[in-house]
């Protein structure tokens, strides 16, 4: 029996008992909807604008220069971006994300069309794009949260993971179709409209009726916000740790994810199409992983399926590097996703089951800065990788994140260990 409702019986009842019971929440559902369209025109936007620059550069420097203006946003501005999102109404957060997106990939759209191949153009709309992404982080986080019993968030986590991860399976082969038949004008005119969707979207859930106003007041001046949700964030054992391993995460493991390109062109010398299938497949784990916890996701297993995850993937990433067969690479794909999935799905539950429902957003927004040391790692990636080549770059930092991961995990097990029995 769904809450909210009594026994139903045949197909209606058999699909009821398929869904989670987050799914019925009338807020939430709506708010899933969104997330599934903006995460699939994420996806996207990475996998076409890597593979173009590459194209009209030919330089895996220019690929992670462009990816490091893309994620810079997070780092310097993340914690700003939740800072806003609990202060103004998140919902008009959201909208402000979605039209920022829309008109970043509409001029992309025209800047190709034109024939202009302009490198600093690209890096200006992908610092927009990036803008967006690092601002929808910490509204969407804390708006899940806020439409969800407490015991279902760790549930509506993994299933917000799932729309993340899972949207690696369908974008990136998409967008190398498009690529393949209309070159990027095409690509970039489909992610316009994937955009546009999603401010219909957010229309429906604002008829939804079901957001509160959970605001900070207005008095309180931003600057001692953002240093309030600093604090409150450094104060916890646990999340101390959790940024720890997001930062080694996010400089040596990650970055390989905006140079997927760089691994089929480069080290697999395959195509477009099979280069979306590559990314494809990550998504492919991670969503089997983040389904599996959406159903069986406990406080007492969140640390568990964080650290283990983040380990794993960094293991595999090593063999991804090692790896000249594409069907192999497939298989490590696969697996990585299935580990980062179970790594991403636990880190915002962490997060936010450690502070107040009123400082989830900057706590986000801190989370956010972490995840945003990735340009870092990006840039460093892919300069590494015109000097030694990809191979040697992806798979030496992602044995020196597998070594960090492990001293970290020594150092701190007594506060895991603690935290463990608390949950």
């Amino acid at each position: 029996m769904k809450p909210g409702g009594g026994h139903t019986g045949g197909a209606a009842g058999w699909l009821a008992r398929l869904l989670p019971d987050v799914l019925f929440a009338d807020g939430y559902r709506r708010l899933w909807y969104t997330g599934l369209l903006y995460y699939q025109a994420h996806w996207m936007e990475i996998t076409i604008t890597g593979w173009v620059v590459l194209s009209f550069t030919g330089s895996a420097a220019a690929v992670g220069l462009v990816a490091f203006f893309r994620t810079l946003p997070m780092l310097i501005l993340g914690l700003i971006f939740g800072t806003l999102a609990d202060r103004f109404p998140r919902l008009a957060v959201l909208g402000v994300i979605q039209v920022a997106g829309m008109l970043a990939s509409l001029g992309f759209c025209l800047l190709f069309l034109a024939g202009l191949e302009i490198l600093w153009v690209v890096c200006v709309l992908s610092t927009i794009i990036g803008c967006a992404w690092a601002a929808d982080f910490a509204a969407r986080r804390a708006l899940i949260t806020e439409l969800n019993r407490p015991e279902n968030t760790g549930s509506a986590m993994s299933l917000e993971a799932l729309s993340l991860q899972g949207g690696k399976i369908v974008s990136p082969v998409v967008a190398g179709v498009l690529l393949g038949v209309g070159g990027a004008p095409a690509a970039y005119a489909f992610l316009t409209a994937m955009f546009g969707l999603g401010i219909v979207a957010l229309m429906y859930l604002q008829r939804s009726g079901t957001l509160r106003r959970t605001v900070v007041a207005s008095t309180i001046p931003m600057l001692q916000l953002i240093r309030s949700g600093w604090v409150a964030a450094m104060e916890v054992p646990v999340i101390r740790v959790v940024l720890i391993i997001t930062v080694i995460m996010n400089l040596l493991v990650f970055p390989y994810q905006h140079l997927i390109a760089l691994v089929a062109g480069d080290i697999l010398e395959v195509g477009p199409g099979r280069m979306g299938m590559l990314s494809g497949a990550a998504g492919v784990g991670s969503a089997l992983v983040a389904g599996y916890l959406t159903f069986r996701s406990r406080p007492s297993t969140a640390l568990r399926y964080f650290a283990g995850g983040a380990t794993l993937s960094s293991i595999g990433l090593v063999g991804l590097a090692m790896s000249t067969s594409f069907p192999l690479s497939l298989v490590l794909q696969l697996t990585i996703g299935a580990c980062a999935g179970a790594f991403g799905a636990m880190q915002p539950v962490l997060i936010a089951s450690s502070v107040d429902p009123e400082m989830r957003a900057r706590a986000m927004g801190v989370l956010a800065m972490a995840i945003g040391t990735g340009p870092i790692g990006i840039l460093l990636t892919g300069t590494m990788s015109s000097w030694i080549g990809p191979a040697w770059t992806i798979g030496g930092l992602a044995g020196l994140a597998t070594a960090a991961l492990v001293i970290t995990l020594v150092l701190y097990r007594g506060v895991l260990s603690r935290a463990r029995e608390s949950r």
